[in-house]
């Protein structure tokens, strides 16, 4: 690893700002900022090429960080002034360590279903801890993909990955920017055997949700936080599920909505094994 240091806001420190900031220009660099303990580590995991890491200038780093830049193998390391780290760290607790990763790449051809396949469908999030917190969500509860569409938040926007602990890297995600191109595509499922099942959420659903139909191959439509489905989505779905709610609020958080869907998809599945 070449160590290169930092003192100053030059030329390189502004690059890692633009790529914690700026979607564009992690796009045109196809590279990811990841910084927090669970999201380097379920990078590591999924071992993609590092290109560069980026920590403070210190007496000692701690053991997990120098093992960490180990088991990575960057071919750059920034050893960056301790006021110009926490300027960089996008976190209250400042970071130790800071990774800039390959992109990681997946489309919707990827995403090989099956019998037992559930995909979960967000419509124009909004919200990166929401989006985020629903792919830590999928993760912990077996859905088997996340797709977004139309103009939402960077799925590797540094705060999704933060709210996803990592998920978004053992977990495929995937934009698909053309609702019409992510229709076709559930529409070739529908098509297959057995076929695709496409439910849409809405708060103000026709069917309850201990009333719809949850079994897999499934893919769980969310809408937008403010405007809900859009009309091409909603032309697509088989049924809309409300979630029943008892007090004075009329809707739920997105992940928390996201995460009853997906607890009650597994419990459909579930009970179809038996």
């Amino acid at each position: 690893m070449k160590v290169q240091r930092i003192s100053s806001e030059n030329d390189i420190f502004q690059v890692l700002v633009s790529l914690r900031d700026n979607r564009q220009k992690r796009a045109k660099r196809g590279t990811i900022f990841v910084e927090g303990v669970a999201p380097i580590n379920a990078l590591a995991d999924s071992q993609p090429a590092t290109h560069a890491v980026a920590f403070p200038r210190k007496a000692r780093l701690s053991g997990w960080t120098v093992d960490t830049i180990d088991r990575l193998e960057p071919a750059t390391g920034y050893e960056i002034a301790p006021d110009l780290m926490e300027r960089l760290s996008d976190r209250a607790d400042p970071s130790e360590l800071i990774v800039i990763a390959a992109r990681p790449r997946c489309e919707l051809r990827d995403i090989v279903p099956g019998r037992d396949f559930t995909v979960a469908v967000v419509d124009r999030p909004a919200n990166p801890g929401n989006l985020g917190s629903l792919v830590r969500s999928a993760d912990g509860l077996g859905i088997h993909a996340v797709v977004t569409t139309g103009h939402g938040v960077d799925i590797y926007d540094p705060r999704v990955i933060r709210a996803s602990l990592g998920a978004c890297f053992s977990t495929p995600v995937v934009h698909e920017p053309s609702a019409k191109r992510l229709i076709a595509w559930l529409q070739t499922m529908r098509d297959g055997n057995p076929p695709l099942r496409v439910v849409g959420t809405d708060s103000g659903g026709a069917t309850a949700l201990s009333d719809a139909r949850l079994s897999p191959p499934l893919a769980v439509v969310f809408g937008n936080e403010a405007t809900g489905l859009s009309a091409n989505l909603r032309e697509v779905v088989d049924e809309v599920v409300a979630i029943p709610l008892r007090g004075r609020v009329d809707s739920l958080n997105l992940a928390c909505a996201a995460s009853i869907l997906f607890y009650e998809v597994g419990r459909a599945a579930a009970g179809r094994e038996q």
